[in-house]
C-alpha cells in the first residue's frame, strides 16, 4: 500500500512538473523572454519523475506476469476407489425370544403395579380409639382418615398432603412438624415429646397415654415411626 502511495505521488509530480514546467518554458521563448529557474526545474525534474514512473510501471507490469507463469498449477485431487461395505448378515430373531421377553416384561410389570397397589391400599385397616369413646383416626396404609371431621391425609415420601388441600406436615427422621411452620412433636424410644416443650406422652403396646393421664388411646394394630408421628400430630394438634 505504502509502495502504490509513493509511486502514485512520483507519477503524479512527473506530470505536473512537465507539463507546467514544458508550458512555462515554451511561454517564454515565444516571447523572447529567459524561462525562470522554477520553470526549468519542474521541466527538468519532473520528466525524471515521469520516465522514472513509467519504466516502473512496465517493470512491475513483466514482474507481475513472470509471477503468475512460475505458479505451480494445483492439481485435483484424484478420487479414491470407494470400497463396498460389507454387510453383515445378522441371526433373524425368533418368534420364541420375543414371546419370552414379552413375558418377563409383562411379568415385572405384573409385580410392580401390585406393589403400588399394596401401599395405596393396604387391606389391613387400624383405628386408634379414645379409650371409653370409640375410633378417632382410621389408617389404611400411607391414607389416614381424621374422623371427627371426615379429613383425608396421604404420606408420600417426607410430606403428608391433606386431600383437597395441599401438604399438612413435613417429617424429618424422627420428627413431625407443620407444612409451613415449626416442629411439633418427635419420637424417643417409647415416648412423644414435644420437640419444643419435652416430654408428653408415652406408647406402650398398643396404648398411647398423655403424661397427665388425661386420655389414653389405644391402636387395634402395629403402626410404624412415620405413622405414629402423624397420628401424634393428629390427636395432640399444633401448639
Amino acid at each position: 500500500m505504502r509502495k502504490n502511495s509513493i509511486f502514485w505521488a512520483i507519477a503524479i509530480f512527473g506530470i505536473i512538473g512537465t507539463g507546467y514546467g514544458g508550458y512555462s518554458v515554451i511561454y517564454s521563448y515565444s516571447n523572447n523572454k529567459e524561462p525562470s529557474i522554477l520553470a526549468m526545474f519542474l521541466l527538468i525534474f519532473g520528466g525524471i519523475a515521469l520516465v522514472g514512473s513509467i519504466i516502473l510501471l512496465i517493470a512491475g507490469f513483466i514482474a507481475s506476469k513472470k509471477k503468475k507463469e512460475d505458479t505451480p498449477v494445483e492439481e485435483e485431487p484424484k478420487e479414491e476407489p470407494i470400497e463396498e461395505e460389507i454387510v453383515e448378515e445378522k441371526e433373524p430373531v425368533t418368534v420364541t425370544h420375543i414371546k419370552e421377553l414379552d413375558e418377563e416384561v409383562e411379568y415385572t410389570s405384573r409385580r410392580e403395579s401390585r406393589n403400588v397397589s399394596i401401599y395405596d391400599n393396604d387391606c389391613s385397616t387400624i383405628y386408634v380409639k379414645l379409650v371409653g369413646h370409640g375410633p378417632i383416626l382410621r389408617i389404611e396404609g400411607n391414607r389416614i382418615v381424621d374422623m371427627r371431621d371426615n379429613t383425608y391425609y396421604r404420606i408420600e415420601g417426607n410430606m403428608v398432603m391433606e386431600e383437597g388441600s395441599g401438604p399438612a406436615f413435613e417429617i424429618r427422621g424422627n420428627q413431625i412438624r407443620s407444612a409451613f411452620g415449626s416442629y411439633l412433636y418427635e419420637i424417643s424410644g417409647s415416648n412423644i415429646n414435644k420437640v419444643f416443650g419435652g416430654f408428653y406422652a408415652s406408647i406402650s403396646g398398643n396404648y398411647i397415654t398423655i403424661h397427665d393421664l388425661s386420655n389414653k388411646y389405644e391402636m387395634t394394630g402395629s403402626l410404624s415411626k412415620t405413622q405414629l408421628l402423624v397420628v401424634a400430630a393428629l390427636l395432640f394438634g399444633r401448639y
